[in-house]
């Protein structure tokens, strides 16, 4: 993760907070309670198109050394 925020040129808690996440909630007898958190590649099964480039030659072309490919919202 420190390695991400690095290459998106902030640092990590910036990094972290501005990813995606998902979370489930129950209500019981007037109580809310958060049931399911998860983020990061807990998140796959919801990005259909992880599978779809997992199948293409190059993949989703991550490397230890390259930047991501993935950008933050203002760096388009």
């Amino acid at each position: 993760m420190t390695q991400n925020a690095k290459m998106c040129g902030t640092d990590v808690a910036s990094y972290v907070a501005e990813g995606p996440g998902l979370s489930a909630y129950v209500l019981d007898d007037g109580t809310v309670y958060r049931t399911y958190v998860t983020t990061a590649r807990g998140l796959e099964p919801a990005m259909p198109f992880y599978a779809l480039l997992d199948r293409t030659t190059q993949g989703r072309n991550e490397s230890a050394d390259e930047p991501l490919w993935i950008r933050r919202h203002d760096e388009y």
